[in-house]
């Protein structure tokens, strides 16, 4: 009894003196994971570096140590992104991503490569697969190499969408996906296997007068069942150490559909691919869940707390350990992902995170990186060796003034003109610069220098000298912002804030500001779905958005005129486009197909949807 009193004491007395190192250490033996995508380049090779060994490994180190620097200790890397390999195999050709034609030797083994600097760095490497997915859309099976297993075995493949998919009701597939997993957990030193949320193609249609229900459904997600199950007993019986997870889309079933459902209003995997995570999760068939809860704490129908509340309970009396997965794609996610990481600290189910994805980090989209090596090391980055200054900022101001108590706090510009950064110091570039009264939300601080984020969504950093922060019941009139635009194609004409959006009678602030291109005016797209009531999915690797609202399907694709409604192609007068990770698309076409009606007011420049 003595000891546990007197190493208590100790425990107290480190975290007196030490707080933001104790703090550090309790993420220590989390997962703290990226997922590296290779589908389409998205996150390695580049692009420029196809056909070029000596370039690819060159930048894999460099990514690697950025990611180890931030505080990453986990690399999920896609193996087989197209029912190929990024490895030595007998059964996959060679992925295209490597050389620009698939089947042709890349000069070195990648995966090999990839485990022995990961390993020498003391981080883990997951092999991440998608088992199913054999071409993007637009893709022919004669394009595949003359070895890969769907150009042999025509007859296991099936076409929707304009790609093409292994069926999972053959046995034939499910075979060569567990040889698969065998070969690779048999050749390869990975510390786990990663399947992430492709299945049965989303929406794969029912034979007519079945529904999402009925026995062709149910045996669906028999088959996808079956197929996980088999690669569970096969990771176990070849090399126990290896970790089996599944990344599943973050909502099983509404309420709505299910009563022991999440309260929420959103795509359901059980339903769109067949994905019956739970059954998987009773069974202890996976190691680890990590349902990708790519929302905001703020969303209306897909809310980030009530998800992870849910997945904490659904893994609750199992052995399967509960990850997160965090969409830092998306500039309202990475933004608030403190605020995300500390909701999950109020379950000890969740023990990490995996962040998708790796370019994200690297570009340190809204601060996210910056934002997460304070969290996960308790220590700024700081590139300008101590110079802490700006343009109004006393140069005698230097050292770490860490106030975790300012986190969450509203504050005040002081001043005029005040530089908005990038990062923590003047050698960062200047976004633009905010005028006195421009209100803040204060999301991290040291060294003089706060992260804050606007009221119009954009995240940066300024000197806290200029900046007051706000008593709780302080109510101030916001002064005008200047407007920060982001840069887009030349002919695009960005408002300047004015345009204004009126949904049902209600006025609605977006979180990037519409805008006219061409004629055509371009609003954020969740806006509209969620006033609308419609469901959006988003798919990262062919850059899609499957918009659904009762009978009513539309298929968009990032940068594309071409959209599909209800299973026709029509064409946009505008495509869809990315900004600051906000999709915009073409207002009047995307509500008229949902049923509103749309008015446009040149002279006062207000958008009215009815």
């Amino acid at each position: 009894m003595k000891k546990t009193m007197m190493a208590l004491l100790v425990i107290f007395s480190l975290v007196s003196i030490f707080p933001s190192q104790i703090q550090a250490a309790q993420h220590n033996d989390d997962m703290r994971a990226v997922w590296m995508a290779t589908v389409s380049n998205i996150d390695f090779p580049s692009v420029q570096n196809k056909n070029n060994a000596t370039a690819q490994k060159q930048e894999f180190i460099k990514k690697l140590d950025r990611m180890q620097e931030i505080g990453i200790n986990t690399i999920m890397v896609q193996v087989r992104p197209k029912a190929d390999a990024l490895y030595v195999s007998n059964i996959n050709p060679w992925s295209d991503v490597l050389t620009g034609t698939q089947g042709l030797y890349p000069g070195y083994d990648p995966l090999a490569f990839m485990i022995e600097e990961t390993h020498k760095r003391g981080m883990d490497i997951h092999a991440w697969l998608n088992p199913y997915r054999v071409t993007q859309s637009g893709t022919d099976l004669n394009s595949l190499s003359l070895t890969h297993p769907a150009r042999l075995n025509p007859e296991w493949v099936m076409s929707y969408n304009n790609a093409y998919y292994y069926n999972p009701a053959l046995e034939e597939v499910k075979q060569h996906i567990v040889d698969t997993v065998e070969e690779l957990v048999k050749n390869y030193d990975i510390d786990g296997i990663h399947f992430d949320d492709y299945f049965y193609p989303s929406n794969y249609p029912l034979p007519a007068g079945e529904d999402r229900d009925g026995p062709t459904a149910n045996a669906r997600r028999e088959h996808i069942n079956d197929m996980v199950k088999r690669v569970s007993k096969v990771i176990e019986r070849t090399k126990p150490n290896v970790m089996f997870g599944i990344s599943p889309i973050g909502i099983w079933k509404n309420q709505k559909s299910d009563p022991t459902g999440s309260n929420t209003g959103g795509g359901e995997s059980y339903y769109t691919v067949c994905a019956d995570t739970r059954t998987w999760i009773q069974n202890e068939w996976i190691d680890y869940v990590v349902p990708q809860i790519y929302w905001e704490t703020t969303h209306q129908t897909a809310n980030y707390k009530t998800l992870v509340e849910w997945w904490s309970n659904e893994v609750k009396g199992t052995k399967v350990k509960l990850y997160i997965g965090q969409g830092i794609y998306k500039d309202t996610v990475a933004e608030e992902m403190i605020t995300q990481l500390k909701e999950n600290e109020k379950y000890p189910q969740i023990e990490g995170s995996i962040y998708f994805s790796m370019k994200d980090l690297m570009n340190n989209r809204k601060g996210v990186s910056t934002a997460l090596q304070t969290y996960y090391k308790g220590s700024w980055v700081d590139d300008s060796d101590d110079q802490i200054k700006d343009d109004q900022v006393d140069s005698g101001q230097t050292g770490d003034t860490s106030n975790p108590e300012l986190v969450g706090k509203m504050g005040v510009v002081t001043e005029d003109s005040l530089n908005f950064r990038e990062g923590p110091g003047t050698t960062y570039s200047s976004i633009g610069k905010l005028n006195k009264g421009t209100k803040v939300t204060i999301f991290a601080e040291a060294n003089g220098w706060y992260q804050v984020g606007l009221t119009n969504g954009q995240v940066g950093f300024v000197s806290s000298n200029y900046v007051r922060i706000l008593g709780d019941n302080e109510v101030v009139e916001e002064e005008d912002q200047e407007v920060i635009i982001p840069p887009n194609s030349n002919d695009q004409t960005v408002s300047d804030g004015t345009i204004k959006l009126i949904i049902k009678g209600k006025q609605v602030k977006p979180p990037v500001a519409p805008f006219i291109q061409n004629g055509t005016t371009l609003v954020p797209l969740r806006i509209i779905s969620e006033n609308l009531g419609a469901e959006v999915e988003w798919e990262s690797e062919s850059r899609s958005i499957i918009i659904q609202q009762d009978n009513n399907m539309m298929v968009l694709t990032i940068d594309s005129k071409k959209a599909m409604v209800n299973g026709k192609t029509e064409t946009l007068l505008e495509a869809p486009q990315m900004v600051n990770g906000t999709t915009m698309v073409p207002i009047r076409f995307i509500s008229e197909k949902l049923g509103a009606k749309v008015d446009w007011n040149s002279s006062s420049k207000i958008i009215t949807i009815e």
